[in-house]
């Protein structure tokens, strides 16, 4: 099972959703522990090792994995909007 570290900017923009939202982006990140390329899961554009889950409709995850470090670096917590997809 990898560890889940955190990225300060990221850890700011989890703690800044609502309680609902909050709940569903954390449930999302735990089960990157058990299975970093789930279902659904894409490489970002431009971002050689860098990955991108859905976390819902509206909030997508970017995180990196280091194997060989055996953990999962959460970069961000994005809400989609109009600038998502320019």
């Amino acid at each position: 099972m990898l560890k889940i570290r955190f990225r300060r900017s990221a850890k700011r923009e989890l703690f800044e959703l609502d309680d609902e939202d909050f709940l569903r982006v954390a449930r999302a990140i735990l089960d990157l522990q058990g299975d970093p390329r789930p279902r659904g899961y894409d490489k970002v554009a431009g971002r050689e090792d860098q990955f991108r889950i859905w976390a819902g409709r509206d909030h997508r995850v970017l995180y990196e994995i280091e194997e060989t470090a055996g953990r999962i670096i959460i970069v961000a917590v994005r809400r989609k909007d109009e600038s998502t997809y320019k």
